[in-house]
């Protein structure tokens, strides 16, 4: 029976890689640091389809896990690789753009530090466009450097629940949720979320949820008034105990914070500095270590 096991197994693996099974492959070697399988797919799916969006963004996916595995010649290679491919901005191809400039910034932190990474980035959102690229560059801006420094302001468009201003909440903690209405991770941090805000709410500590309006699919199109009431509806459905928490929709703010990624957190202290940058989903236990220690301050 395991002979059999094994050998379908690696009939599964040796199929030809087709559509979107290629970035899921890539994705799951780089999880288990294995990124020569990765290459090997990626280099078979080219043969196979040649290059599209589809192969580029597993290209992004592996520059990525080269930069992280400290493979910094093998990064530097498939950074060239995705700039020679997509040498401009389109929508088609935003994310593995996005990505050539994610990895070519943390390569030159490595290798030049912290303020030089800054100044690349600094330079590359100067000239982008969309708001989930912009928010994919501020996104490694503060990585390196908003820790420390004065929160910078929700600028709301609009508000569900009652507007919240941070130089309002001064005096107090504040725990900033960064979220899309449609986002799993997001919905799944839930219950955690909720536990935390039920904890620390008496012990004087803020939140604000901050999202923006992404104008629906390309599927399902929705004007501003639509967005808004489905957010406010997926709020009450799926954050149940976060009732009293307002909602900010600020796409600056979205961009500013670089929420290009859902969940994102940042912690604010009654100074109103950022103490805390998180742009991933997290654990009831980390969000309550980081809370604490902030409770502690006087």
């Amino acid at each position: 029976m395991l002979i059999r096991i094994v050998a379908l197994l690696t009939l599964l693996f040796s199929l030809p890689v087709h559509g979107a099974d290629l970035v899921r492959i890539v994705r799951m070697k780089i999880s288990a640091g294995d990124l020569a399988t990765g290459l090997a797919a990626v280099e078979d799916y080219r043969k196979a389809s040649g290059i599209d969006a589809e192969y580029l963004e597993a290209v992004g996916w592996l520059a990525r896990g080269a930069e992280m595995l400290h493979r910094e010649d093998l990064a530097d290679r498939l950074v060239a690789e995705l700039h020679r491919a997509v040498p401009r901005e389109t929508p088609e191809l935003l994310i593995p753009f996005g990505a050539a400039i994610e990895v070519e910034g943390r390569l030159i932190a490595a290798r030049d530090g912290r303020g030089a990474a800054v100044r690349f980035f600094e330079s590359q959102l100067a000239r982008a466009e969309s708001p989930a690229l912009r928010s994919r560059i501020g996104k490694n801006i503060n990585l390196l450097s908003l820790e420390g420094r004065e929160a910078p302001p929700l600028a709301a468009e609009d508000s569900i629940g009652g507007a919240s201003s941070l130089e309002s909440l001064r005096g107090r903690p504040v725990l900033l949720f960064f979220f899309a209405e449609w986002c799993g991770d997001c919905k799944a941090q839930a219950r955690s979320l909720a536990q935390v805000w039920e904890r620390y709410r008496p012990r004087d500590l803020a939140m604000v949820a901050v999202t923006r309006l992404y104008g629906g699919s390309k599927e399902k199109p929705m004007t501003p008034a639509e967005e808004r009431a489905q957010v406010e509806k997926v709020w009450q459905e799926s954050y149940p105990g976060l009732s009293g928490v307002p909602i900010v929709i600020s796409t600056a703010a979205m961009i500013r914070y670089g929420a290009s990624a859902t969940p994102t957190f940042a912690l604010i202290d009654r100074k109103g500095n950022v103490r805390w940058y998180s742009p991933t989903r997290l654990s009831e236990e980390e969000l309550s270590r980081r809370i604490e220690e902030l409770l502690r301050e006087k």
